[in-house]
């Protein structure tokens, strides 16, 4: 049985609510027990006081310690010896969370709940310290007590009780318990001054009253409560969105963009002005930067760069560090797997005499240590650049054996990693890793657009790609975005924070889709590497690239995309491009294979159920889209 003591300086105005009606029955049967408490009664003042001037003056009175405490330990005593439990205690207050459906739900999972009426002006501040669990509020104004309130609460967690209301259809269609108002409701007469009950109502048939219903209640929250029918919306587009494009881009997380809400409106001021506003702004940025330096293991905060994103850390990379250092070498290593803006800025520096070789894979995706290390020059290399986690098939690049190559045959130069597909997903630490250079983007790991940064460690030279106002340690020019920077700060927090348990998810989401097309289909290549029996490392859980020969990789992303699952086809940075996939061409792939292959990339959003709903869509589709290839094939050749 659910028990509710309030403590009151007007225990009959509160107890009277409860006397009548629907929670009235829940108290006679015995689902639930309201009692009410006189403060006054615990007093130990001889003239009976329960409160007194407030320190410091000011108007009004106070409410006094002693008397609540004393109320509060009677009431605790006789729940502890009736079963030993402490209750939940909460005070009615306008400086408390905020009362909604949600908040209900969640106190009257609690047992045993105390709740504490204020009255004058508030109460002292040591009796909300030693013995509330929370504050609770209505709303924003202000009433003359917490009774109303109390009354309010009380009977809101009543009627969530088992057995209070007829049944629980009786509160869960009600208004805000799904987000949505109530519908409309009628009763006799069927016509009242000429406007009739809606006919749907009238006719029985029960699955169309629940469609009008929906829609009636869709209407009215949106003409009543625009805010709350944005808040169902979004609920009701993501409920229907299996999304599996993560690595072009990741939703952005509510607690992100609340960070970034607080951040413009708190610290609007520009980081690089000399006041006040100026200071608070440039110690949240010097905060963000400490952080993120600390998560890659970054010998100090002075080594990370804010930039607009990785595409332009990449081109600072070869655009800024090679000229800043002509006499470090005119050669330059790149992977044959490299994003664009690798890719294309390294080739850019052959006009400016510039010498580029492009390391090879294996058929895995994987850099060949043996021609890689080949093609180094004792005298002549200045950078290499070899990404972490390729961003098409997921295959992981031994970044550890090419730094011992390179240390050993040229320690001078310089090594850069893209590491856009692993910051957040796997662990990435420059010192352990050895590198000197690593470019990030946020919003790869549900942080914002248009942010990222560079890391560049103590031994490299770096010269402007932008001129101006000096920012970025003079060498990254421009007033920073503050709010994304931020943002990027609390999901480079809150997704490394759960590296581990993100991994292990994502690894069992990926087998999900791997099983369902062994076991459902028979003609598919996998071109990301993870078979059994090989190294566990070498590719990252998040991506699975499968390629169906035959097929066209568009219609099968545009099939898909009508039953809600969305994939990419190939690199969406490129996938625009009619040219063939340069990742998969390098792995030496047959064209039909890179024609018919799509990427699955996760993140810490996808349930398992999302996956078993999306492997089972691709599966079954792909069987169709086999077979009407098999008719029109069979068709054209007349057999």
């Amino acid at each position: 049985m659910k028990r509710i003591d309030i403590l009151t300086l007007f225990p009959e105005m509160c107890g009277a609510a409860f006397k009548e009606s629907i929670v009235a029955r829940g108290i006679k049967a015995g689902l639930l027990e309201i009692d009410c408490h006189q403060i006054r009664d615990y007093t130990e003042d001889r003239q009976g006081k329960v409160d007194d001037y407030p320190y410091g003056g000011g108007p009004g009175l106070v409410m006094s310690y002693q008397p609540v405490k004393s109320a509060y330990d009677a009431v605790l005593a006789a729940h502890q010896a009736e079963d030993g439990r402490k209750p939940y205690t909460i005070y009615m207050s306008p400086q408390g969370t905020k009362f909604t459906q949600n908040v209900a739900k969640r106190l009257a999972l609690q047992d045993r709940l105390i709740i504490i009426c204020g009255h004058y002006e508030g109460m002292d501040e040591r009796v909300i310290e030693d013995i509330v669990d929370e504050e609770i509020s209505l709303g924003d104004f202000v009433l003359t007590g917490g009774e109303i309130p109390a009354m309010a609460v009380a009977d809101c967690i009543a009627r969530l009780v088992p057995g209070v209301l007829a049944s629980s259809e009786a509160y869960e269609n009600e208004s805000h318990s799904d987000i949505l108002l109530e519908y409309a409701q009628y009763t006799r007469p069927e016509v009242i001054a000429g406007r009739r009950v809606p006919e749907v109502l009238l006719r029985g048939n029960h699955a169309e009253i629940e469609t009008w219903r929906k829609q009636n209640a869709e209407a009215r929250t949106m003409d009543k409560r625009p805010d709350l029918y944005r808040a169902y919306e979004q609920r009701e587009r993501l409920r229907s969105t299996y999304y599996f494009d993560n690595s072009a881009t990741t939703r952005q997380w509510d607690c992100v963009t609340k960070r970034m809400e607080e951040v413009a409106d708190r610290f609007f001021g520009n980081p690089s002005s000399l006041h006040r506003l100026g200071f608070e702004a440039e110690k949240e940025l010097t905060a963000v930067r400490k952080e993120l330096a600390a998560l890659i293991g970054a010998e100090s905060s002075g080594n990370i760069y804010f930039t607009s994103g990785a595409t332009e850390a990449n081109n600072w990379v070869f655009r800024g560090i090679l000229p800043a250092n002509p006499r470090a070498g005119r050669h330059i290593i790149i992977s044959a797997v490299e994003h664009p803006s690798v890719y294309l800025a390294a080739e850019s520096l052959k006009d400016f005499g510039y010498e580029v070789d492009v390391a090879p894979v294996d058929a895995d995706g994987r850099v060949n240590i043996e021609r890689f290390t080949a093609l180094l020059r004792p005298d002549d290399t200045a950078l290499v650049s070899i990404m972490h986690v390729n961003s098409e098939t997921g295959a992981i690049q031994p970044l550890d054996a090419i730094v011992h190559a390179v240390r050993a045959v040229r320690p001078e130069a310089l090594i850069h990693s893209d590491c856009v597909q692993s910051f957040g997903k796997l662990p990435v630490n420059v010192s352990k890793l050895g590198l000197d250079l690593i470019s990030v983007s946020a919003h790869k790991l549900h942080g914002p657009r248009g942010t990222g940064f560079l890391y560049a460690s103590d031994r490299v030279k770096l010269k402007p790609l932008l001129y101006g106002g000096g920012q970025e340690n003079g060498l990254r020019s421009g007033t920073e975005n503050l709010p994304a920077i931020c943002g990027f700060g609390t999901a480079a927090a809150q997704i490394c924070g759960g590296i581990t348990d993100n991994f292990e998810a994502a690894r069992a989401n990926r087998q999900i889709f791997i099983d369902a097309i062994r076991n459902g289909l028979r003609t598919y290549v996998f071109n990301t590497p993870f078979e059994p029996g090989t190294d566990p490392e070498l590719s990252s859980p998040y991506i699975l690239n499968v390629a169906f020969p035959g097929l066209r990789a568009e219609v099968i992303l545009h099939t898909l995309e009508k039953y809600g699952v969305y994939v990419s086809v190939g690199s969406a940075c490129s996938s625009h491009k009619k040219d063939r996939s340069r990742v998969l061409t390098a792995m030496g792939l047959d064209n039909k294979v890179i024609d018919g292959a799509i990427r699955i990339s996760l993140s810490p959003d996808n349930t398992r159920e999302q996956c078993e709903y999306a492997a089972a869509v691709l599966v079954r589709e792909v069987k169709q889209l086999y077979a009407l290839h098999r008719r029109t094939k069979t068709r054209k050749t007349g057999a």
